[in-house]
């Protein structure tokens, strides 16, 4: 295939930035939103200073009809009438978004990250931090002339001013006659500026998928960017945020009747937009019902707290396909939930066992069999004695475990608040019950002082006070405290009569096993609680 005529041009940034802001040239909405951060930004602007390069651009003059952008950030870009052939800016994006909202930016507010000056006395560019320095310069005052000249009578009391009438003026030129190559390329279906688009964009940044997909897949009719937060939103009403935007892909592409692994994702640039809009209003609903499963039927408050992404996927697949299941079924979902965690069904998963799990749970949920295997063998070690950190699907397990138990906080009896703790990464909710200063003191090493077995769920301000005290010491306080609640806070705890005992004479081996065993009979429970037993 032949692209037509691509016609480089060398462009002032100023004309440039200027057709940005009036939407002459438009910013597709296919392209990544904006997302410099304000150090990027004032790199750029120092470079285009210096006189630096900051490369080209790529415009596509079509007839094509695509929804565009109307903000930068928050820069309103102006609205006007539409008129074909029109330019799209398909690489530069970032460039030009940055000057033309520094450039253009209103005034109004403070915070915004377009409120940019430029420092006459350092040279350097800036955010300013409240009311502007006399030497601040505000960029938004140097396109049009005469707010330029009234800006530099600032200067004209000051002993420097011919140095700094001097460096705004250099300022300025350096803006006006910066140029740019300017590469148009036009008479082409987007089919064919797909590929390029890909193409470019891949040798100047590294592209996820999902940013390959909102160009692959844009057809006029469906824009992925509004899929994407379709779903969000929805799972963000029911307090599951940040739901990442491959995993919405992958969810799209399985409603769309496709895989989930990147040869199948791709394979949604062939269908029409009636068939992805489709595959993503089923994902949204599914989403839902996802959500409203974990939240209820599980003790996850927070995908934070989810032990593989692959669940997630699979979950939503599973209510895309039977959006209203049996009491039995959701009984026989939530053990596999338990039992992929549990037994690390996907710690290293890959392609093959992506498209297997994938095609049971479809199975599964058209009712073709009666429940999802799990291949990898449960191995209760693998978790509990496993070491303690929160960042790792074997400690999300874990704590999901704990919290599956209601725990009530050692010292006072009151119950822990389990939303709290599985919220974010907040180690305070947790606890080593013998304390790893003891064990230290002991002889104990930090693996085994570490080990998922000696943490439990605390609320913070007991946490605080038992800090590195010697287990002894603070259980005899817990019997004390409780009385006759000292049973069932263990308990809910993991921690038997055995245990308790064990913590008191500071036996931290025994302690160990004891709890051990209470954890193994829990996982076995959550594992066979299927609709067999019903």
């Amino acid at each position: 295939m032949k692209y037509r005529d691509p016609k480089p041009d060398i462009l002032r940034i100023e004309e440039l930035v200027k057709d940005v802001k009036s939407g002459d040239i438009k910013l597709p909405k296919f392209q990544r939103p904006f997302v410099w951060n304000k150090e990027d930004i004032l790199k750029l602007l120092d470079s285009v200073y210096q006189g630096y390069p900051i490369g080209s651009v790529l415009l596509w003059l079509t007839r094509e009809k695509l929804a565009a952008e109307r903000k930068i950030a928050d820069l309103e870009i102006n609205d006007r009438p539409d008129e074909y052939p029109t330019n799209y800016l398909l690489d530069g994006q970032q460039r030009l978004s940055t000057l033309c909202g520094a450039l253009y930016w209103d005034g109004k507010n403070k915070n915004s990250i377009w409120n940019i000056a430029f420092d006459v006395q350092t040279e350097q560019f800036l955010h300013p931090k409240n009311t502007l320095k006399i030497t601040e310069f505000p960029l938004n005052k140097v396109i049009n002339t005469s707010d330029f000249l009234a800006q530099c009578r600032a200067f004209d009391a000051l002993d420097e001013k011919d140095l700094f009438y001097s460096r705004a003026e250099r300022l300025l030129s350096s803006i006006k006659d910066y140029k740019i190559a300017a590469v148009r390329i036009g008479d082409m279906a987007l089919d064919e500026v797909a590929p390029i688009f890909e193409r470019i964009n891949s040798s100047g940044r590294q592209l996820t998928m999902v940013d390959l997909m909102r160009a692959a897949t844009w057809k006029g009719g469906f824009d992925l960017n509004d899929a994407i937060s379709s779903v969000r939103d929805a799972c963000e009403a029911k307090h599951f945020y940040d739901i990442k935007e491959l995993h919405i892909l992958r969810s799209i592409s399985a409603a769309a009747g496709l895989g989930i692994h990147k040869e199948d994702i791709e394979k949604l640039r062939n269908k029409t937009s009636s068939e992805l809009q489709g595959a993503a209003s089923k994902s949204v609903e599914a989403y839902k019902l996802a959500v409203d499963f974990l939240t209820s039927e599980l003790p996850l408050t927070s995908i934070n707290y989810l032990p593989y992404a692959l669940q997630l996927t699979y979950i939503v697949e599973f209510f895309n396909l039977n959006p209203s299941p049996t009491l039995a079924e959701r009984k026989k979902l939530r053990s596999w939930f338990w039992e992929s965690a549990l037994s690390k069904q996907y710690g290293s998963s890959n392609t093959g066992l992506i498209s297997s799990d994938l095609k049971l749970i479809r199975d599964f949920a058209r009712g073709d069999i009666s429940k999802i295997p799990v291949t990898n063998q449960f191995k209760p070690q693998a978790i509990l004695e496993d070491t303690f950190t929160l960042n790792k699907a074997t400690s999300m397990t874990f704590a999901l475990m704990l919290a599956q138990k209601k725990p009530r906080s050692l010292l006072d009896g009151s119950l822990v608040d389990t939303r709290k703790a599985l919220a974010a990464t907040n180690r305070l909710e947790y606890h080593h019950i013998f304390p790893k200063a003891f064990l230290e003191r002991n002889g104990v090493s930090k693996t085994r002082a570490n080990m998922h077995l000696n943490i439990c769920m605390l609320n913070m301000n007991n946490n605080r006070e038992i800090s590195d005290k010697n287990p002894s010491d603070y259980f005899k306080d817990i019997a004390f405290r409780l009385k006759d609640d000292l049973q069932a806070v263990l308990e809910s705890n993991y921690i038997n009569s055995k245990g308790y005992e064990a913590a008191i004479n500071c036996d931290y081996d025994t302690f160990i096993d004891e709890r051990e065993k209470e954890l193994i009979k829990e996982m076995k429970s959550v594992i066979d609680d299927s609709a067999g037993n019903v």
